[in-house]
């Protein structure tokens, strides 16, 4: 006669393995701003930039998310163009500057 107590028992074994390597928390790999440039033809003009968050978990396919709302923006160059927690760009002047965005302190 089969036993079907150790089965039970092994296949449960197996099933908590398999979830022991998606426990991790996916960590955030790269942002990328778009549009990579943008030329303005006079002040107070503004524009919309976003971040795309690539997010990466052990042996998991990498995925992407829109974090342009959770990163935090910053100009280079605030007397040509300033930047708001939201992305969107407004310009003041000619010049260049150069616009990032960070998550955590990090990338």
């Amino acid at each position: 006669m089969f036993d079907y107590r150790g089965l039970r028992a092994l296949s449960l074994t197996v099933f908590v393995l398999l979830l022991a390597g998606c426990g991790s928390t996916p960590s955030l790999v790269s942002i990328q701003i778009s549009p990579t440039t943008q030329l303005f033809a006079g002040a107070g003009l503004t524009a919309q930039f976003t971040a795309i968050g690539t997010y990466k978990q052990g042996d998991h396919p990498e995925t992407q998310q829109d974090i342009t709302n959770l990163v935090t923006w910053k100009s280079s160059g605030g007397s040509v163009a300033s930047i708001s927690p939201t992305g969107v760009t407004t310009s003041a002047g000619l010049g260049k500057t150069v616009l990032t965005a960070s998550m955590n302190g990090g990338l």
